[in-house]
């Protein structure tokens, strides 16, 4: 094979194994770029700092590492996560990725993994918030955590995470909106999604729990484009 096209071949073949090349709408969905545009959420329940790992990866040479610790003083919740915005005109079909979880230590009924979904749209369906959400519980939820009028919940897995090992995760987007809320939500202008490490608790709490959780591989955009689990 002439040099150029070998090139151009293994360039392809490693952007197509950092969470689904062209057609993945995440940036940087492997975190092999550092932190851009990955943000955390300006409230009081989030942590605000995650870490771009090199030593525990699932694809390429960087994952992003959650610590999940106990509160600074007795509270409600608290959440340790990343979030990305999407400009998008139509809601994404598909979201999956990886994640591993190290030193994992339960204090409260609530300790779990999430992947939430928020499209922002005008249609009905979301009238009063702007926007309605599905949450995937990837693992550590037996029961959903709260009620919250514009979300509903997926179970992935009801059962502690296990650790020490990468575990697939997906979701089709489109047929739980559909199912979940009776339509794929149209006029949507943006969607944003979370990866949580988290805890939630009806009355406040200061629990030792604690927890290493790791994202990678991340992936949105059509379920016949995503990499394989």
């Amino acid at each position: 094979m002439p040099r150029r096209l070998l090139l151009v071949f293994l360039s392809v073949a490693l952007v197509a194994g950092c969470g689904g090349g062209a057609s993945n709408l995440l940036a940087n969905p492997g975190f092999e770029n550092g932190a851009d545009p990955w943000h955390t959420m300006d409230v009081a329940s989030w942590s605000p700092d995650f870490d771009i790992d090199g030593d525990v990866v699932h694809g390429g040479s960087h994952s992003v590492h959650l610590h999940l610790a106990p509160p600074a003083a007795p509270s409600l919740n608290g959440v340790s996560g990343v979030v990305q915005d999407v400009e998008v005109s139509d809601l994404p079909e598909y979201v999956s990725g990886h994640y591993r979880v190290d030193n994992w230590r339960k204090e409260t009924e609530f300790q779990y993994l999430q992947v939430v979904v928020i499209a922002f749209t005008s249609d009905p369906l979301a009238a009063g918030a702007g926007n309605i959400q599905v949450r995937y519980l990837l693992a550590g939820a037996a029961a959903e955590p709260f009620e919250i009028a514009n979300a509903k919940f997926v179970f992935v897995d009801k059962a502690d995470p296990g650790q020490g090992e990468w575990v697939h995760f997906a979701g089709n987007i489109r047929e739980d909106f559909e199912q979940l809320w009776g339509a794929v939500p149209q006029g949507v202008t943006s969607v944003r999604v979370f990866f949580e490490a988290r805890f939630d608790s009806p009355t406040e709490i200061q629990p030792q729990m604690a927890g290493d959780v790791y994202y990678d591989d991340l992936y949105l955009g059509p379920e016949s484009k995503a990499p394989d689990g």
